[in-house]
């Protein structure tokens, strides 16, 4: 360092060994202010483009296409210009100055805006108003881009009863026989049995609705993958399903009575296995479907069955001669006997003086048929014999061949893999309708008896 910035100016001393700070004299600080400073450099403003601005933009270059390319009296006017009068020279002198005016209008714009940015705003434009035109067709063509569809089983009666249970015919008699209430249904939550917000805009047609709910009752598939076939989310499909279901029982429900007739309705029609039995009416067995177990002991113990050792649902089908569900019990726990079932379902109350009922065994029903001036036929009981007698073996054997269209008719309500399954929890709400419309269904089929 100098000594020159020490006291003194002779540089460090004993009384002065720091230099002094390095500031600078009012006279220098004075100079300092008045110089002028550098002006900044110019920075580019960003331009707010504006959507008025850019259609303005956008119109602005169709009148400039306008001009040059699709007008072809813009060329005639250029080479009638070097052989006209010096009037026409003077209109078209305006003309050309009107152009001139255009085109310099429009390089102006460009020069603010860009051609980039003209372009991409009109891409844009276009690729939102392409975007919600094939959102619309997405939401009506779904049932043709997802995997499993009517269209494609239609014209195939076996695969079509293989996913349904029904040929495309029988599908078409379900459907018109349902009406126009199907395309103003009201969608609910299956979960909290309230009615949905969300109307409208349906993603599927009311066919392919009623397609998607005899699918999954007819082959059991679970939420996921019935969403993967139809392309939809789960939710969907079970809002779908859970709505039809109701829909479907509510609409069968109405004709519960009209599906009992009296015995004199096919008596000339009846089938040649129960011409031996007189004034025969119905014949009733009960079945049970496998339920998924509970984590309530006490719904443990009820759904219980000792007969199938797992947890089942109870319920009670009586088949008229010809084959036809004729009546459909509530489900019950599977404790539940034969005879309570019958006590409390209600059958007692179609059973009319002079009808006859076949059943099984173990329906010890005979009091109670008795009050209502009905007959009961079952087999014989055996008890501490030996064998049977000629008569009662013969007794049997007819019993036998006519009880045996109630166990195929059972066996048809049980091709539902919805319901020969474990039935899941979740659908313990509506599993009595679903057992209801999947019997209401077998007698949508082909006729079991002729």
């Amino acid at each position: 360092m100098c000594s020159k910035h020490f006291v003194g100016c002779k540089g460090p001393t004993e009384l002065h060994p720091d230099p002094l700070p390095a500031l600078l004299h009012n006279e220098e600080q004075i100079d300092r202010f008045k110089r002028k400073r550098k002006a900044p450099t110019p920075r580019k403003q960003h331009i707010k483009i504006l959507r008025k601005d850019v259609t303005a933009a956008a119109e602005s270059l169709l009148e400039l296409s306008e001009y040059t390319v699709s007008d072809p009296s813009f060329d005639k006017n250029c080479t009638e210009s070097m052989t006209s009068t010096p009037a026409q020279c003077e209109t078209n002198q305006e003309k050309s100055v009107q152009t001139e005016s255009v085109i310099q209008h429009n390089k102006e714009v460009q020069t603010v805006y860009g051609k980039e940015i003209l372009n991409a705003k009109i891409e844009n434009m276009v690729l939102k108003n392409k975007m919600k035109v094939e959102q619309n067709q997405e939401n009506k063509n779904a049932s043709s881009d997802a995997m499993l569809s009517l269209e494609s089983l239609k014209s195939d009666d076996v695969r079509m009863k293989l996913f349904t249970g029904l040929q495309y015919n029988q599908f078409m008699t379900l459907f018109e026989f349902l009406g126009e209430s199907v395309h103003k249904l009201t969608y609910w939550d299956g979960k909290n049995t309230r009615e949905n917000a969300k109307k409208g805009n349906r993603k599927l047609e009311p066919k392919e609705e009623l397609f998607l709910t005899l699918v999954r009752l007819k082959r059991g598939f679970n939420l996921d993958v019935m969403s993967h076939f139809f392309r939809l989310s789960s939710s969907t499909v079970s809002v779908i399903f859970t709505t039809w279901i109701q829909f479907l029982y509510c609409h069968f429900n109405d004709y519960r009575n009209i599906m009992f007739p009296e015995r004199q309705h096919f008596k000339e029609y009846m089938p040649r296995v129960f011409r031996c039995f007189k004034n025969i009416r119905c014949t009733i067995d009960c079945t049970e479907f496998f339920v998924q177990m509970p984590r309530d002991f006490r719904r443990q113990g009820n759904l219980y069955s000792s007969y199938k050792s797992h947890h089942t649902y109870k319920c009670l089908i009586g088949v008229a001669p010809n084959g036809a569900i004729v009546y459909v019990s509530n489900l019950y726990e599977g404790s539940i006997s034969d005879r309570a079932i019958v006590e409390k379902c209600g059958f007692l109350e179609y059973i009319n003086p002079g009808d006859l009922v076949l059943a099984d065994r173990g329906f010890v029903i005979e009091d109670l048929l008795m009050a209502r001036q009905a007959n009961l036929n079952i087999p014989p009981f055996l008890g501490k014999r030996s064998k049977f007698t000629a008569h009662e073996e013969l007794q049997t054997r007819r019993i036998a061949k006519a009880r045996i269209h109630v166990e195929r008719v059972i066996e048809r309500v049980k091709q539902f893999k919805l319901l020969s399954g474990n039935i899941p929890l979740s659908l313990t709400q509506i599993s009595d309708q679903t057992v209801f419309v999947a019997c209401c269904l077998v007698n949508f089929q082909e006729p079991l008896v002729k």
